[in-house]
């Protein structure tokens, strides 16, 4: 039997597991620790253990933080630290054909740094970034957190009502936008708050710009780097506690929410992650998810510059025939992505027949939603690559618990990553100790979420003194390995019985004819509560009586209760921005149902 401490617990001492610096070096991709001893003094203090021939820690438990010095610079440890070494040199960043150095990255930064000044910026305020991935946005994000200003991003998906409550929660100071939104702002020029004074156009601007935002000045992104020039601008020290930059939780559940983080994270988390995936300087890394998404940013973008390696931006959506091209004409070694992109990679080279050419491409690591069980068997047939499933939330700053090569189950969550300590609570209050039992996830890491911004109530919620409630319902298995049953507000009850959506959907993607599946809960005639289940079938099949019949045996075999009482028809599951089914969308539609529970209930 698996007690909480054989997953909570923690080692005490001052022992570390970390190798090193001398050990480290030997390691292709490891830091210069000279540098990084002037940045932060006390990471080299450390001792050198190995296990099954490599300088990491077996497992999560074995692990120990680095000890967090007083003051942070994060550009230094992300990019300055590799001047002056081999690596300058090396790319950096691969965008969309584009390739800069780690100098001319540095270079790069300084001028959105200095162009920011320019524009207004100044340390402490807060930078609204409302575009996609780009190298310039990358540069700005950087540039912003290097003059001591706070980053925010949002997708560039949302809505114009979305933008403007962005504008007022976060008290922007400045706002930067990609060209081709601009008629989104345009729309509600005259109710933006008066705290937005500044707006920076990326790309094109428009001739006649100026004349829509008569209350904010306006300037060319392009023009603020090229007179910036070369110019020398000094980085902002922060204390490794202050509020360094903020995410946006996706709203699937109601508002969205300012998700507050710190400076430390810089330094905690490419080197839990680094260490826990094995990043490396020959690396290439290509995350599909925008990096306005932790999912995107960190794997995708700050953890391959911490150690070195290149990080591959591209603009367009992550289309099958995209991504398929990137992980054959970069070389791409690590994939960080989402189920969806994954489904439709699988179903693109199975129509088409065509090749998956990625003969580096060594990890692929997916997050953000269950991965159904028979696309680990496809992908790997197709790819000669294992899919590595994951959970993470913006509120810790990426992944808590993952599979991977040295620990892994196909369907299962994993195990800790190191540096998180997880427990599961029951609906009582109390803490799961047996295998199969689940429990709400909470997650203590000193990486968690400062505090929901301007969001006083949700926080105390959440963040119960050290630990994070996530809302994620999981269960630990004999071996120790996650699983995943669900969110604890997708829940419901029929009959008087708990009902978890995820279970219904596997059981219904478990047949050939369906390609995805969605289900929330409605109100029949009699107010009484039922599941409704939305499909999407597979090219060439129709929901005919006998695919219904064989979708209801399916689910029967799970709990005739659980049987939708309603089936219904799209050519494409609603998603929010950061490409999770959008349930609250589903529970607003109104369509006549395709097909009923029928007697199989």
């Amino acid at each position: 039997m698996i007690r909480p401490s054989d997953w909570c617990a923690v080692p005490t001492g001052k022992g570390r597991v970390h190798s090193s610096s001398r050990s480290r070096s030997r390691r292709s991709g490891s830091p210069d620790m000279g540098l990084v001893s002037r940045v932060c003094p006390v990471m080299s203090n450390r001792v050198s253990t190995r296990f099954d021939g490599w300088i990491y820690p077996p497992d999560w438990r074995a692990w120990l933080d680095p000890d967090i010095p007083e003051w942070i610079d994060p550009v230094v440890l992300l990019i300055d630290r590799h001047l002056g070494t081999p690596a300058e040199a090396k790319t950096a960043i691969l965008a969309d054909g584009q390739s800069v150095s780690y100098r001319g990255l540095a270079e790069l930064v300084q001028a959105h740094q200095s162009g920011l000044v320019e524009a207004g910026l100044a340390p402490e305020m807060r930078l609204l970034l409302f575009g996609t991935d780009s190298l310039d946005y990358v540069a700005a994000w950087l540039g912003s957190i290097r003059l001591g200003a706070v980053p925010v991003v949002v997708s560039d998906l949302y809505k114009v009502n979305d933008l403007l409550y962005f504008l007022e929660d976060t008290g922007a100071r400045l706002l930067l936008i990609d060209a081709e939104q601009l008629p989104k702002l345009s729309e509600i020029s005259n109710a933006l708050p008066p705290s937005l004074q500044t707006i920076v156009v990326r790309g094109e601007m428009p001739p006649d710009a100026e004349r829509h935002f008569p209350r904010q000045s306006v300037a060319s992104l392009h023009a603020l780097v090229e007179s910036a020039g070369r110019r020398a601008a000094e980085p902002w020290r922060r204390h490794a506690n202050d509020v360094t930059y903020m995410f946006y939780s996706g709203g699937t559940t109601g508002t969205a929410k300012g998700i507050t983080h710190l400076a430390h994270d810089f330094l905690l988390i490419p080197e839990r992650q680094g260490r826990f995936w094995e990043y490396g300087a020959d690396d290439v890394v290509f995350a599909t998810s925008k990096k306005y998404f932790t999912h995107g940013l960190w794997p995708g973008v700050l953890i391959p510059l911490y150690w070195g390696a290149t990080a591959v931006l591209v603009r367009q959506p992550p289309a099958p025939e995209i991504v398929l091209a990137t992980l054959r004409d970069c070389a791409v070694s690590k994939l960080i992505t989402v189920p969806t992109v994954l489904k439709n990679v699988i179903e693109h080279v199975t129509r088409t027949r065509q090749p998956v050419q990625a003969p580096s491409l060594r990890l692929v690591v997916s997050a953000s939603e269950k991965l159904p069980p028979e696309m680990f068997e496809r992908f790997f047939a197709l790819a000669g690559v294992e899919i590595f499933d994951s959970i993470g939330s913006s509120e810790i700053t990426y992944e808590w618990i993952a599979n991977r090569p040295k620990a892994f189950k196909r369907g299962s969550l994993g195990k800790p990553v190191f540096g998180y300590e997880v427990r599961l609570v029951d609906a009582e209050g109390q803490d799961v100790t047996e295998p199969g039992t689940p429990g709400e996830a909470w997650i203590k890491s000193k990486t968690a979420c400062f505090y929901y911004w301007r969001k006083y109530d949700k926080s105390r919620e959440t963040f119960i003194g050290e630990w994070t409630r996530t809302g994620d319902l999981l269960e630990f298995d004999a071996d120790g390995f996650f699983w995943f049953r669900g969110r604890t507000n997708d829940l419901f009850k029929v009959k008087g019985l708990w009902v978890s959506p995820i279970e219904i959907e596997a059981a219904l993607t478990r047949h050939p004819a369906v390609r995805e599946a969605a289900v929330v809960p409605f109100d029949d005639a009699d107010g009484l509560t039922k599941p409704r289940a939305y499909l999407v079938l597979r090219d060439g099949y129709r929901l005919s009586d006998g695919l219904l019949e064989e979708l209801r045996a399916a689910v029967a075999a799970i709990g005739s209760y659980k049987m939708p009482e309603q089936f219904h028809l799209l050519d494409q599951l609603p998603r929010t921005t950061l490409l999770k089914i959008d349930r609250r969308a589903l529970r607003n539609t109104s369509q006549e149902p395709v097909g009923t529970g029928g007697s199989g209930r």
